[in-house]
């Protein structure tokens, strides 16, 4: 056997001890070091990022779903802080049996969006901006590490008690973002906010009273009707840290 056709025996029984051989003169006390090591270090970086999804599953199941991920998956990253987003991939492509809850790829989206927003960097470079500008006249800077979130399931209380069978008539909207002490915040919002959020990240640098207007537009709402209560809304976000001010021209 040449050096290639060991790596790929050596890493094959890694990824599935119960089935693959262990390669020729490879001590097996050895080898099950090797086996231990890695998909422990695996389950570790999944159950930080996880820990709902593994106390729904339960041992067994979780044990399992690891299991097939480690060794079926082909992950295009070499990096251990991507592995989450690596399973998450996993889980939605419909590797799931019908043993598992058809809320998981969301829960698990869920989750992961925690670890995507406390790495990002997207708000290494920031454009010029007042904090305190006008909001109406001004043209508002979203906080670029946020997301606007809709599930079918109510991802937010879904728990080992609380396990629905079937989905909720009314979507679940949710904000996340990061703030300015760099802590990732959770918040469940109303349709209208989700959409007013969704039209700063789609037309970046419109004033908020366009983006007011466009609003009352979609809602069949007459011109000005929203003012102010956007208003309120548009500081409030600004308070959290969602919103970042205005842009500014230097």
């Amino acid at each position: 056997m040449d050096f290639q056709d060991y790596q790929r025996a050596f890493t094959a029984r890694i990824r599935d001890p119960r089935r693959q051989p262990r390669p020729p003169g490879a001590p097996a006390r050895r080898m099950k070091v090797y086996e231990e090591l890695l998909i422990n270090n695996l389950e570790g970086f999944l159950l930080a990022c996880f820990p709902v999804c593994r106390k729904i599953l339960g041992k067994r199941r979780w044990d399992t779903l690891v299991r097939a991920f480690f060794r079926d998956h082909v992950s295009h990253t070499p990096y251990f802080r991507q592995i989450p987003e690596e399973f998450l991939k996993y889980v939605q492509d419909g590797h799931l049996s019908g043993d598992h809850p058809p809320f998981l790829p969301e829960l698990a989206h869920y989750e992961w969006v925690e670890l995507e927003l406390d790495t990002s960097d997207r708000d290494a470079h920031l454009p010029p901006h007042d904090p305190d500008g006008d909001l109406l006249a001004g043209r508002l800077l979203l906080n670029p590490v946020l997301r606007v979130l809709a599930y079918r399931w109510p991802v937010h209380r879904l728990s080992p008690r609380y396990k629905p069978a079937e989905p909720p008539e009314q979507p679940t909207f949710t904000l996340a973002f990061r703030d300015r002490e760099h802590r990732v915040r959770f918040s469940l919002i109303n349709p209208a906010t989700a959409r007013l959020l969704t039209l700063i990240q789609e037309t970046p640098g419109l004033t908020g009273l366009a983006v007011l207007a466009r609003l009352e537009s979609e809602m069949g709402q007459p011109a000005g009707s929203l003012a102010k209560h956007g208003l309120a809304l548009l500081d409030d976000l600004r308070s959290q840290g969602a919103l970042l001010g205005c842009l500014t021209d230097a």
